[in-house]
């Protein structure tokens, strides 16, 4: 079993893409600091894409070996992206799934977990996506949730329908202190989610999404947030 350190949401990002604070029109710059409660101008026209995670440069900065685990098996997975959508389904998705959350060259384990929200076009601007992503953890104070949740993800890798009465499901399909940030369409497949520095999404096959988001303001580029996560609800 592995030893969990349990966090409270995570301080996002300033980007593992090459240089993506060239961002053009009115779309937003990857370093910028979220504003999600600032309603966008809905003119002026989209800039390029941003670009996707800088893949082998993190895994340099974190020395990953062909079999490395962790945060490693992760940037593994974005070799694998495939498209991906914030907005299909209900329009309010719930995941969760196993992160690491990266500090010069070490790394803890956390509960990551992720809501993905539709909107009207009339709250987003040119080149983001008519939705709202936000990407957090499981407070400490939620002892029973914590307790519950590997269960639940296990579940979820096998595809299983989790049980209602599972108390992490009850949680997260009840949860409302959500942090919402803006979306674009990136590079490879990728999502560009514009959180604190940045984070970018891939969507793999049978429902599944990986997640890197850098830490704010710190020198080392390989800080961050790395998860696996399956969806509660969809």
């Amino acid at each position: 079993m592995r030893s969990l350190s349990v966090l409270l949401a995570l301080p996002l990002l300033s980007i593992g893409c090459d240089d993506p604070s060239k961002s053009a029109g009115g779309t937003p710059s990857a370093t910028a600091t979220p504003t999600a409660s600032a309603k966008p101008t809905a003119t002026g026209q989209a800039g390029p894409p941003p670009k996707a995670l800088a893949v082998a440069a993190l895994k340099k900065a974190l020395k990953c070996g062909a079999k490395s685990p962790g945060p490693c098996e992760v940037l593994a997975e974005f070799d694998n992206c495939t498209p991906w959508s914030p907005t299909d389904g209900s329009g309010d998705g719930r995941w969760i799934g196993f992160g690491y959350v990266v500090k010069e060259g070490k790394f803890v384990d956390q509960y990551t977990v992720l809501r993905n929200r539709r909107v009207p076009l009339t709250e987003v601007g040119p080149g983001q996506l008519p939705a709202m992503i936000a990407i957090g953890s499981i407070p400490e104070d939620q002892a029973a949730v914590a307790r519950h949740a590997p269960k639940l993800i296990r579940a979820l890798a096998r595809g299983d329908v989790p049980k209602e009465t599972n108390a992490t499901v009850a949680y997260l399909k009840k949860r409302t202190d959500w942090s919402d940030n803006y979306a674009m369409k990136a590079e490879n497949e990728q999502i560009f989610v514009n959180v604190g520095g940045g984070a970018h999404l891939c969507g793999i096959k049978k429902q599944k999404l990986v997640v890197m988001a850098r830490a704010a303001g710190s020198d080392n580029a390989a800080d961050g947030v790395y998860a696996t996560l399956y969806p509660v609800s969809w």
